[in-house]
């Protein structure tokens, strides 16, 4: 659909027109026609232009019409014609040569041809362009915007927009994720992510942030090609839309297509992100709720979460996910804003497909740093499954954001008044699992024991955690420093083994004796009768406590 050089010389008033030199530039696109008869006509160009002088203002000066020549060529121009005779005579041979070079055309068009007409007769050619340009690019739009009409989702657009520009298409949103994609598999055989967020290619994208709406070439590996249209919703980029090739290039009509594909795509992540932010919210407003105990009664509750796509009617298991150290993480990495909640909504994203995919009635909700899932059906009930889910997100984590995420898992719960003490217990073990294991720890409610009793006692009033440390363990501790004994070592086994001397003397490669003189010592030094349940049960809590306030 674009106008060359060779097209315009064959209009009937340069017909008699001779090409001097650069003929291989004929293919040259032209926008428009200009007379440049002023020295400094480059300065005024802009590309694509056909220039008409007759270098009337450059008599007898070789090094200004050599000058001249070049500063067009430089400015991107489509061609020079000219009118030699009554003002330079024979065209210099050395321009001639170095537009051969440069492969720009130089013609030399009949003296008698007035410039008015050759621009008359231009324009008209090019008008007619622009407005079957226009008329096309209209009736692409329309095409695209019908897909959307229609429902047809992403791979409906991706694939209109494949048709259109004969080459594979994807629709990648900011974080690189495919959303939609056609006839990929003719190109590309590894992942589109891995390929498009390379560093390489997705900073060549960041960076180009002033060319919103433009297009931009980018290499590949193996000589593939991805022609890119940013996709700019209110002057935020939220998306791609990707052509790939082996080698060809867009022709005009091509990258209207995909720019008509970003714009048509721009509607739909814009109803995207708008149904993305109503659901965090009402997924929010409904955590909050649950939280303060703001529900009328649980059949209101089941029915504002069966409006959520959550069914609580069997019950529900809760998970909470947390990244490890998060402040500091992004801080080290000096990490803006508007990439800090980019990267948290790619997690939760990710964490909801997850969920999704293995139990659909399950709901997933983001509040602050944190992901609440509220896990229903048979996923709910199964140890297994929980643990896995908690691996699957923890390794979310670590490829979205690259940091460590801790997860706390309640017990399950049957009836919905109950959820609001179930994400207690969840946002408990997550505590206590960090408290002991530290960073990527995965804790049940349940298995945290009397932990979570003290881990409560600690955060109302420390104090009483380290005096009760104090009491027992640390007087074991500065004894075993100071005589390099091994109480500590002993009485943690000892109660490991449920009082079992035999037991205890085996792990620690010890004599029944040696261990029994060991647990007398440390009676002779705590005042507390490992022997009997309450000294016992004391020493047990000072260890528990010993191993909370370690971290």
């Amino acid at each position: 659909m674009r106008v060359t050089v060779d097209q315009l010389l064959k209009l009937g008033c340069l017909s008699q027109a001779k090409v001097l030199a650069g003929s291989r530039g004929l293919s040259n696109a032209v926008s428009s026609v200009t007379v440049g008869e002023v020295p400094d006509i480059a300065d005024w160009l802009s590309g694509g232009e056909i220039v008409l002088s007759t270098m009337f203002a450059l008599i007898d000066d070789p090094v200004r019409q050599q000058d001249f020549c070049a500063r067009i060529m430089s400015a991107g121009a489509a061609a020079l014609f000219v009118k030699p005779q009554r003002f330079v005579g024979n065209f210099p041979a050395d321009i001639l040569e170095a537009a051969g070079r440069r492969d720009f055309p130089i013609v030399e068009v009949p003296q008698e041809v007035r410039w008015t007409r050759i621009m008359q007769e231009a324009m008209e050619v090019l008008l007619d362009r622009h407005a079957s340009l226009l008329e096309k690019s209209q009736k692409i739009h329309r095409q695209l915007l019908d897909v959307v009409i229609r429902g047809g989702g992403w791979e409906g657009i991706a694939k209109a927009a494949a048709g259109l520009v004969d080459k594979p298409v994807a629709i990648l949103d900011v974080s690189m994720e495919p959303l939609g994609a056609w006839d990929l598999d003719r190109w590309i055989t590894e992942d589109i992510r891995e390929l498009m967020d390379r560093p390489e290619v997705s900073g060549q994208l960041t960076e180009s942030r002033s060319s919103v709406g433009a297009l931009l070439h980018v290499e590949l590996e193996g000589g593939l090609k991805a022609f890119v249209v940013p996709v700019i919703v209110s002057h935020s980029r939220l998306g791609y839309v990707c052509a790939f090739s082996e080698g060809d290039e867009l022709g005009e009509l091509e990258r209207v297509a995909l720019e008509n594909a970003a714009t048509v795509a721009a509607v739909e992540m814009a109803r995207d992100q708008a149904r993305f932010e109503t659901e965090v919210r009402l997924k929010g407003d409904f955590v909050d709720d649950l939280i303060g105990g703001r529900f009328g009664s649980a059949d209101s509750l089941m029915r504002r979460a069966s409006f959520l796509g959550c069914d609580l009617s069997k019950g529900a298991t809760v998970l909470v996910a947390d990244f490890d150290e998060f402040e500091r993480g992004i801080a080290e990495r000096g990490m803006e804003e508007e990439e800090i909640q980019r990267l948290k909504n790619r997690f939760f994203n990710k964490c909801t497909r997850l969920v999704a995919g293995a139990e659909p009635s399950s709901l997933v909700s983001l509040k602050s740093d944190h992901v609440i899932c509220l896990l229903s059906g048979p996923l709910g009930v199964d140890r297994q499954s929980l643990d896995r889910i908690a691996k699957q997100i923890q390794g979310l984590g670590q490829e979205v954001v690259g940091l460590s995420v801790s997860v706390g898992i309640s017990r399950h719960v049957e009836e919905m008044e109950a959820l609001r003490k179930a994400l207690d217990e969840a946002m408990t073990a997550l505590k206590v699992g960090r408290r002991l294991d530290g960073n990527s720890s995965v804790m049940h409610f349940d298995g945290a024991g009397t932990y979570r009793l003290l881990l409560s006692s600690f955060e109302q009033n420390p104090e009483e955690l380290r005096l009760l440390y104090a009491e027992t363990i640390k007087l074991l501790e500065e004894y075993d420093a100071e005589s390099g004994s091994r109480l500590v070592d002993t009485l943690t086994t000892y109660l490991e083994r449920d009082g079992n001397l035999s037991e205890t003397a085996k792990d620690l490669y010890a004599h029944r004796h040696t261990i029994r003189y060991r647990l007398q010592r440390v009676e002779a030094i705590t005042g507390l009768d490992v022997f009997g349940s309450e000294g016992r049960e004391r020493l047990g809590l000072g260890l528990k406590a010993r191993s909370l306030l370690k971290m």
